[in-house]
């Protein structure tokens, strides 16, 4: 789309130049740096393109919201920034995981930590001595754990016995810590290796078990790796992270009563796609582990209970209503970003960029430039291309 400089004042239009001049396409950039690489997390976009929006569109200590934050790609690089942060997310994995990414480890915390896999290993070489098995049901004494209780009763059907009493033992062991830091930090650890240890079929979105899966073993090591990684990676962040706030709630996009009017300096977000492969599913694993329920996240997001014929009428209408909320508390003459690509649903090629002018144009903003980065692949569907939509607030 070509430049309106009729809409720009002269410090506009430089700033927009200066995005146009740069490559988006970024192929080879580096995208799991800090904290990015905690946690597999569906279709989210690469931390360059909100560092980006953010270093040119706000200043230091400004207060910046993301109002769909999924794993909290926008927060980690606000807090890098200077800036302070708003994420939003009706996802309870997704605000466990972008609270853990933006949270600085201490030492006496990295030590806590550390003591835990020293216990936890103890546990483990125990277990391994004192188990034999060929089926969950020749173990019993592990089946009567709390966490085993509350178990998701799918949960066997995805993984080897030998798998869930590994997991069952790490979990059992992080629920039972008290500080609340690291307790969260561990569960990322944990769930972040939940799709790899099970029965699988790898490369797809939605998840299917393969009934030819080879037999996973070494849990503890695996879970063990993705701590001492974590660690590695807070530690880097610990160096560059500012002192600046950030706060997440979960809560609806569509419904912002918490945040007053006016009140946001700039609005950098990645709204969900109209997938036909709904989040949940994807996300499923991780959410029967961690207790929260799948149906219910189904339910309440943006265009959710993908299966009924009616999806793009409800997403569309949960769009315009998120719209008009991220309208509501952005201050007047403030920017808005918006990064969203154009999914394949239903045999159709869905324009969620043009829907998204049209409607932010209606409700009062002003479309200042569309940035197109070329090809866009994601494991919830293939898109030839990813837009950057840029928004003065009037």
């Amino acid at each position: 789309m070509k430049l309106r400089s009729e809409n720009l004042s002269q410090t506009e239009l430089t700033k927009i130049k200066h995005l146009c001049a740069l490559d988006w396409e970024l192929i080879t950039a580096h995208t799991l740096y800090y904290t990015h690489g905690y946690h597999p997390y569906s279709a989210k976009y690469i931390p360059q393109i909100p560092n980006r929006l953010i270093s040119i569109f706000s200043e230091k200590n400004d207060l910046i919201l993301d109002n769909f934050v999924g794993s909290g790609t926008t927060l980690v690089e606000s807090k890098v920034l200077g800036r302070n942060a708003i994420g939003v997310d009706i996802n309870p994995l997704a605000c466990l995981i972008s609270k853990v990414k933006t949270t600085v480890i201490k030492k006496p915390t990295m030590r806590e930590i550390s003591n835990f896999l020293i216990s936890l290993q103890r546990d483990i070489v125990h277990l391994r001595r004192n188990t034999t098995f060929s089926s969950l049901e020749e173990k019993k004494p592990i089946l009567d754990s709390p966490v085993i209780e509350k178990l998701h009763p799918n949960i066997p059907k995805w993984y080897h016995a030998n798998v869930i009493y590994e997991l069952v033992a790490i979990k059992t062991k992080i629920n039972a810590i008290r500080n609340t830091e690291v307790r969260d930090f561990l569960l990322v650890a944990f769930s972040s290796l939940l799709r790899s240890a099970s029965n699988t079929t790898t490369g797809f979105g939605n998840l299917m078990i393969n009934k030819n899966a080879p037999p996973k073993n070494r849990i503890f090591e695996k879970f063990s790796l993705a701590v001492a990684n974590m660690l590695q990676s807070v530690a880097d962040f610990s160096t560059v992270a500012t002192n600046s706030e950030v706060t997440i709630f979960k809560h609806d996009s569509r419904k912002l009563e918490f945040i007053n009017d006016e009140s946001i300096d700039f609005i950098c977000t990645h709204p969900p796609y109209m997938a036909a492969v709904p989040y949940a599913e994807y996300q499923k694993l991780s959410l029967w582990w961690l207790g929260y329920s799948q149906y219910d996240l189904e339910k309440s997001l943006i265009g959710g209970r993908r299966s009924r014929p009616d999806t793009p009428q409800r997403f569309f209408r949960d769009m315009e209503m998120s719209l008009l909320e991220m309208k509501r508390v952005l201050r007047k003459k403030k920017y808005c970003c918006i990064t969203i690509g154009n999914p394949i649903y239903g045999g159709k090629t869905w324009k969620l960029n043009e829907f998204i002018k049209q409607n932010a144009i209606q409700i009062g903003f002003t479309h200042l430039k569309e940035i197109s980065r070329g090809k866009y692949h994601s494991t919830m569907g293939k898109m030839k291309e990813e837009f950057v939509l840029i928004f003065r607030n009037e």
